[in-house]
């Protein structure tokens, strides 16, 4: 089963635990005590507000990508047997092409080695680290078809509230 993360914005907090729990991951560490003083973690995930709403803009895996349309170096691609679109860092050039060509401004530049890094919604993990440290429920990981029946069930319920939280 194909599963994605999902962000619900109204459960947010503004913890900041994903975006912690993504940087951990991407250095390898478990612990925040771990993370090396002079290594600065890759920037997977953004937290920004959206229409006065907080939003977590990570890689939305885009079956047309534009990022992957504007990379010159083909190291932005969708992957082969893979959902989404995957991001080999050996052959990025830098470019900054797939950060201005993301409508999601989920590709974010990475100043330590003039690269760029994106979300890749950690496939060796059966669950996200991302998703596991939101205590709220902000973000969750499921088949895109369980996240649309269920987005339906709750509009149906009360269509105010959801239309203006999304």
């Amino acid at each position: 089963m194909d599963k994605r993360i999902f962000f619900h914005a109204e459960r947010c907090m503004l913890c900041q635990s994903c975006i912690l729990a993504c940087q951990m991951n991407s250095l390898g560490v478990s612990g925040v005590m771990e993370i090396p003083r002079d290594e600065k973690p890759l920037q997977r995930m953004v937290l920004t507000f959206f229409r006065g709403t907080p939003w977590v803009w990570r890689c939305q895996q885009c079956l047309s990508a534009p990022c992957v349309e504007s990379c010159v170096s083909g190291s932005l691609r969708h992957g082969d047997g893979e959902p989404g679109v995957v991001h080999d860092r050996e052959t990025c050039v830098g470019c900054g092409s797939c950060v201005l060509a993301c409508p999601f401004n989920a590709i974010t530049p990475d100043e330590s080695d003039d690269r760029v890094s994106k979300c890749n919604h950690c496939p060796e993990e059966d669950i996200p680290p991302c998703v596991k440290a939101c205590q709220s429920g902000a973000l969750a990981c499921q088949d895109p078809r369980v996240f649309a029946r269920n987005k339906m069930k709750r509009f149906l319920r009360d269509p105010k509230v959801h239309r203006e939280a999304d």
